[in-house]
């Protein structure tokens, strides 16, 4: 009994072993245990700036610039939600529509809160169904306010042999940050594939494998829109992927790539699958997320002249070995200009049309412009002339290509300017507006593509694309 006692004694006497000895002493909250604190917050009203906010709290300006990564040089803003020291704030209450590349741990962590809550709060039973991007859902937020903040970071996906000692001296950064900026106990083992948060300043996205960022815009998203994806990876190579049942072009743009997609008028809204995927030195993990497509606006037109559906057929056929080309150099530069400046709309895009009673098997691809025969016809963007003939229906018809499966076209003109081959500026006259073709009067029809899919123009006109 004595050899055992003294043995015992020994033991405890012995060094505790270097794991142990590292262990962060203080414990990592249970992110479902209702611990998370709320931080107080102040949101910047009109003609408020740092000296006046400091002194309502009672707080140094220096205090207020490090808890919310300001320089004294930072221009504050109406709206922006700065972090106060001490203090604690309150639950609110919000909607949230979410975004593209939206996760539940995204959405969870932009409003301080939890996975589970967010399902529970939607009654949402199976966290694999994350929401659509588009939806809506309720969320308690315990960032403060009603706002979600945003969460800072790069992404790092743990390779073979790396640990949380090597990977943290890797960015210049403590091993208890690292594991603290993701939740997890120190010490702690690391797996293979395992995506860790970075601490750093770009805006950091909960995505899978080696996604950076996924961006959809803009919402809401109807029959008839244009919708622009961007995609940054980690990996060499491009992406590639599919929106629906159709292809996605990507090409660069920024650090990333872009994709433009139009949804066709006729489309049924609902969900719509995003599929990302990609390759260069090995092929990239696949992302998926549902989206949103709503119900659009849109009535019959009656159209007092006959149609040919034969002779339609054969134009779009034709144009479509036009409009389906894609060019890697994108040529337009921010939003696009109205090619009749002023003009009143008579007919606007995506209404199904009946001619002369007929039944209805089209929609109006493009906008109508009133107009006189003569009234100069602009280029809305800079691009190509890759089309310059006289169609039955569309009658005397200029194409421009914009680069990048984007096309603008011009059908029922009088007279035109340009040649095939030229190069075009915006807002350079490029024809004259007329009847031609199947029309009941001067107008211009203005017809815009995404990749052969006619989309609606106008929103061009607001919208800066990609």
């Amino acid at each position: 009994m004595k050899r055992i006692g003294l043995f015992l004694l020994l033991l405890l006497l012995l060094p505790v072993p270097a794991l142990a000895q590292t262990a962060d002493p203080t414990p990592t909250p249970n992110p479902d245990d209702g611990s998370l604190p709320i931080p107080r917050v102040h949101t910047v009203a009109e003609g408020e700036n740092l000296t006046y906010i400091a002194s309502l709290y009672g707080i140094t300006i220096e205090e207020l610039l490090a808890l919310n990564g300001l320089a004294n040089a930072d221009n504050l803003f109406v709206g922006q939600t700065l972090i106060v020291p001490g203090g604690e704030g309150e639950a609110v209450a919000t909607v949230y529509t979410v975004g593209g590349g939206d996760t539940l741990a995204q959405i969870a962590a932009v409003f301080n809160t939890t996975p589970t809550a967010v399902l529970q709060t939607n009654r949402m039973i199976n966290p694999a169904q994350a929401p659509a991007a588009g939806q809506t859902v309720t969320v308690v937020s315990r960032t403060g306010s009603s706002l979600p903040q945003p969460v800072t970071g790069v992404p790092h996906v743990v390779a073979p042999g790396e640990t949380v000692t090597t990977i943290a001296a890797q960015y210049d950064i403590s091993p208890y940050a690292l594991a603290a900026a993701n939740d997890l106990p120190y010490p702690t083992y690391l797996f293979t594939g395992q995506r860790l948060r970075i601490p750093g300043e770009a805006t950091y996205q909960y995505l899978t494998g080696e996604w950076q960022q996924v961006v959809i815009r803009p919402f809401p998203i109807i029959p008839g829109n244009t919708v622009s994806i961007y995609v940054e990876n980690l990996l060499d190579g491009r992406p590639s992927g599919s929106f629906g049942d159709q292809a996605l072009q990507f090409f660069p743009q920024g650090d990333g790539y872009a994709a433009l997609v139009g949804i066709d008028a006729f489309a049924e809204p609902g969900l719509f699958t995003l599929r990302l995927e990609g390759s260069g030195n090995r092929p990239w993990r696949p992302f998926t997320q549902q989206v949103q497509v709503d119900r659009g606006d849109y009535s019959l037109q009656q159209i007092p002249v006959d149609d040919d559906p034969e002779i339609r057929q054969q134009e779009d056929e034709m144009l479509a070995s036009i409009y389906l080309t894609d060019t890697e150099t994108r040529q337009w530069d921010g939003v696009f200009t109205s090619p009749v400046p002023g003009a009143v709309i008579t007919a606007r895009y995506g209404d199904p049309r009946s001619y002369n009673g007929g039944p209805v098997y089209v929609y109006h691809s493009g906008v109508d412009f009133a107009g006189t025969i003569g009234t100069p016809i602009l280029a809305p963007a800079n691009g190509t002339v890759v089309f310059n003939q006289l169609l039955e229906l569309r009658g005397n018809t200029v194409i421009l290509d914009h680069g990048q499966g984007i096309f603008s076209a011009y059908f029922h003109l009088s007279e035109t300017f340009v040649a095939v081959g030229d190069t075009v500026t915006a807002g350079q006259t490029i024809a004259s507006g007329g009847s031609t073709g199947l029309s009941t009067g001067p107008h211009l029809h203005w017809d815009l593509r995404v990749h052969n899919v006619p989309v609606n123009g106008l929103q061009w006109l607001e919208t800066a694309y990609p």
